[in-house]
């Protein structure tokens, strides 16, 4: 695709005011809005669920809107 018309040059950003620090970057990996108020996870949180009990509450669910559904259209 090609331009038959020149493209204007970007205009440049305006300075900061006085007294204005200019914003950085967010650290990777990092919401700007929880910088610094990021609180580690307790080593205890890591096992405290074996893997099938959330997966057995999935489930459940599941069977039941399955069961919601079927039961409407022979309702």
């Amino acid at each position: 695709m090609s331009v038959s018309h020149p493209v204007p040059a970007p205009t440049p950003a305006p300075a900061p005011a006085e007294g204005h620090s200019v914003p950085t970057e967010t650290p990777e990996c990092e919401a700007s809005t929880t910088h610094g108020i990021s609180t580690p996870e307790a080593v205890e949180l890591h096992t405290a669920w074996p893997g099938w009990i959330p997966l057995l509450a999935i489930m459940v669910m599941v069977v039941c809107c399955i069961g919601f559904a079927v039961g409407r259209i022979f309702a």
